[in-house]
């Protein structure tokens, strides 16, 4: 098989393209019948599980009508199953092999809670952390009730040969707020683009790149058996991620991470800090995200939104902060040149920490009532793939959300080093402590006023969390239910 060549009828759908749904169901479950678990999964769960190749279908679908102006009509449902290192030691009785170091500590485990700053698991929901959880069920749909009764057919097929021990459906964002999440911004740009998979859009000219700022990464660093990014070339091919066993080809890993927001308390927080710094407070929360609500970058929009170019997918992931040495457009702590800093760093060191993000918004909108305190729980079930939890996700939170020091070497005009702070969205310091940003009022397109921004709390609440590997539809067929 060409390396470019991806089989996707073997991976997964949510993976690399992501289930089409207005609503998500994730079903977290506990094995309580390994055998009748393994019978109910290839006569029944299989023929229902979604591949790649039916979701990329169903998207060219609606690409297409939506193109002709046309309604989409009919529904798609998804599923999709993984499993976590107790779950696979269930199903793979004996000498199960390690998989991903991090997958094999687990998301909860103190160790992760130290390396990633979380809160400890007596923070967590008590019933996600009430019993073991071996797996978990994605049902996608186009509304919470087709989804429901996916579900409740899925728990019905399945009865007592599992206990579910947490359930939670998200859903996108009602009318204008489609597809932002719950702080307000336009949510899932820049995602990498996939080499095999993405079209690239000026094959001649800009081959290794999708859309305009889209680079096209390896599929190895989303999925098992496949090339992956060269350590020193963002071009070039690398070697295959290795595998633990020949099964884990068109596997990937899952990390889950339920975030709740704290939207009254972050506008409310952005409102004093705004009049105290004497800006616009859409200014600062733009600065603090590194886009504006629209989407649009602050590096193309460094004062004010800029509807046109938040809205065109061709415009709005062009650019990089090479021309921006002194952060005077966009801050060095923003949640975008943080998680992803481009040519901040050698391009190459960029690509290898890249994740394929698949999450869904929860919880109810803010209610007329929560005008300073939040009363009711939303947020973002945050969902990324790829094939080395620790050099990907971990170390993103880790190595540039957490690390005040991301990225070193940021001098000011005239000299000076900068200290950047911390991701002021999903930065996390230890014990949950304040946090600083460096620079919230712009000196754009010139100055020198010093500013920081200190934040006192978590805006972003980590309060459930769980790793999975989500494993071929061949490995489902064979090893796992064997």
């Amino acid at each position: 098989m060409s390396p470019l060549t991806l089989d996707l009828k073997d991976i997964q759908g949510d993976v690399l393209i992501g289930l089409q749904k207005d609503a998500e169901n994730f079903i977290f479950f506990k094995v309580v019948d390994v055998a009748a678990f393994k019978t109910l999964v290839r006569g029944y769960i299989l023929r229902r599980t979604t591949s790649s190749e039916r979701t990329k279908q169903w998207e060219l679908l609606i690409q297409r009508r939506k193109g002709l102006g046309q309604r989409i009509f009919g529904s798609f449902h998804g599923l999709n199953l993984g499993f976590t290192n107790d779950g696979m030691t269930q199903l793979i009785r004996g000498s199960r092999p390690k998989l991903d170091p991090a997958f094999e500590r687990g998301a909860g485990h103190d160790d992760t809670i130290r390396i990633l700053h979380d809160p400890p698991r007596v923070a967590w929901l008590p019933k996600f952390v009430s019993d073991r959880i071996d797996g978990v069920f994605l049902i996608t749909g186009p509304n919470r009730s087709s989804v429901m009764s996916q579900s409740d057919e899925l728990r019905r097929l399945l009865g007592s040969s599992i206990k579910v021990v947490y359930s939670e459906t998200g859903n996108t964002r009602p009318g204008a707020e489609r597809g932002h999440e719950h702080f307000g911004f336009l949510d899932g740009i820049s995602q990498p683009g996939i080499r095999g998979l993405t079209p690239a859009s000026n094959p001649i000219y800009k081959p290794n790149e999708g859309l305009p700022g889209q680079d096209l990464l390896w599929p190895g660093e989303f999925v098992f058996g496949y090339p992956s990014q060269h350590p020193n070339d963002p071009v070039k091919e690398g070697a295959p991620p290795e595998m633990a066993a020949p099964w884990m080809r068109n596997g990937s890993y899952m990390v889950f991470r339920r975030l709740e927001q704290k939207v009254p308390e972050f506008r409310r927080f952005v409102q004093q800090q705004a009049a105290r710094l004497g800006m616009d407070p859409q200014l600062l929360a733009a600065r603090m995200v590194g886009r504006w609500k629209s989407g649009a970058p602050l590096e193309l929009a460094p004062l004010r939104d800029n509807l046109g170019l938040g809205g065109d997918e061709r415009r709005s992931n062009d650019f990089e902060f090479g021309d921006d040495r002194f952060q005077r457009k966009c801050p060095y702590a923003a949640h975008i040149r943080k998680v992803y800093p481009r040519d901040d760093v050698t391009l190459a060191e960029a690509q290898r920490h890249r994740i394929i993000r698949a999450g869904i918004p929860f919880g109810p909108e803010v209610a007329p009532g929560e005008t300073t305190t939040t009363s009711q729980s939303r947020g973002l079930m945050f969902v990324c793939y790829q094939t080395s939890i620790g050099r990907q996700f971990e170390f993103i939170q880790s190595h540039y959300a957490n690390n005040p020091d991301f990225v070193a070497g940021k001098q000011r005009p005239g000299g000076g080093l900068v200290t950047p702070g911390f991701d002021p969205i999903i930065g996390q310091a230890p014990g949950n402590g304040a946090r600083e940003m460096d620079e919230p009022f712009p000196n754009y397109p010139a100055g020198s006023r010093r500013t920081t921004l200190t934040i006192p709390e978590q805006f972003v609440k980590l309060t459930a969390a769980a790793y999975f590997f989500m494993p071929s539809i061949t490995a489902l067929r064979t090893v796992l239910t064997s």
